[in-house]
């Protein structure tokens, strides 16, 4: 059964206020903790995991807004050529949810465009996710399809990204993917020998149409020694085929391809021995 997505906005403008709010959630969530005195584990778990995010969201809040006021008191002068707009709200989602902070703005006046100072202080991309989630989100995406990504995320962090942009993002941090196994060493113990595999099979799907054809009762065939006569026979039964257009295909099969990669350590006698630091991808 799909869970409900459930994340709530918090905000704060300045350090003072998110720090007041720290302090009325911990006081009110202490005093929820001493009024369950005729609940089950069960229930108390499940109703403090809530109220556990919020305080994460404030916390996380709290170290946003006093970033900001830092980076005020210690960058009291705007570059030349830049005006200082704002502060601009930004809605953001880190792993305990979702939040609104605010923060500078420089404008270019020669140029069009500008930058967050924060931002690139605390190198926040432009997504709207933290790179916990989206590290979290790829590696669950290389295990489970993005759809269970999704249903895994809202189960441990009551929110998720959508299917589209966990799919994207995997997609946008591929393409470093060459880049990165080139950069890595071999691995210690390493054979002489490398030895690589691939596969591609596409798993056959058939529509209603055609799987009513081959399912029932069959047809007494009275040519069984004539391979011919069997095919006229099937041809006959299930009728004539609709003509196929450009780019239409007889059977939409998933294509699924495997690469197993593995090293062989050669030895005296020259037998080759493994296999050794094995790793298998598929797509």
């Amino acid at each position: 059964m799909q869970e409900k997505q459930v994340d709530d906005i918090v905000e704060a403008e300045s350090s003072k206020e998110a720090s007041a709010k720290i302090k009325k959630e911990i006081a009110k969530t202490e005093a929820w903790c001493l009024d369950c005195d005729s609940i089950t584990f069960q229930e108390f778990e499940k109703q403090l995991i809530p109220k556990i995010f919020v305080i994460g969201k404030l916390f996380i809040l709290l170290f946003l807004t006093m970033r900001e006021e830092h980076y005020k008191e210690t960058h009291p002068n705007v570059e030349t050529d830049y005006k200082n707009q704002g502060p601009n709200s930004r809605t953001f989602a880190c792993f305990f949810g979702s939040l609104r902070y605010w923060r500078s703005y420089f404008y270019n006046l020669s140029a069009s465009g500008g930058y967050y100072p924060l931002d690139i202080e605390l190198g926040l991309t432009q997504d709207s996710f933290s790179m916990v989630v989206q590290s979290y989100a790829i590696r669950l995406a290389t295990k489970v399809s993005y759809a269970q990504t999704v249903l895994l995320l809202i189960m441990f962090l009551r929110w998720s990204p959508a299917q589209k942009t966990v799919e994207e993002t995997v997609l946008g941090f591929g393409k470093h993917t060459t880049d990165w196994f080139e950069s890595q060493p071999a691995p210690e113990d390493d054979g002489e020998v490398l030895i690589i595999q691939i596969d591609s099979k596409a798993i056959p799907t058939a529509k209603d149409e055609e799987l009513a054809k081959r399912r029932g009762k069959r047809k007494p065939n009275p040519h069984t020694g004539s391979q011919r006569h069997r095919g006229r026979a099937a041809r006959k039964c299930r009728g004539k085929k609709n003509r196929r257009k450009k780019g239409d295909k007889s059977k939409n099969g998933k294509m699924a391809t495997v690469v197993v990669m593995y090293t062989l350590k050669l030895h005296g006698d020259c037998t080759l021995e493994g296999p050794v630091n094995k790793k298998v991808y598929a797509s």
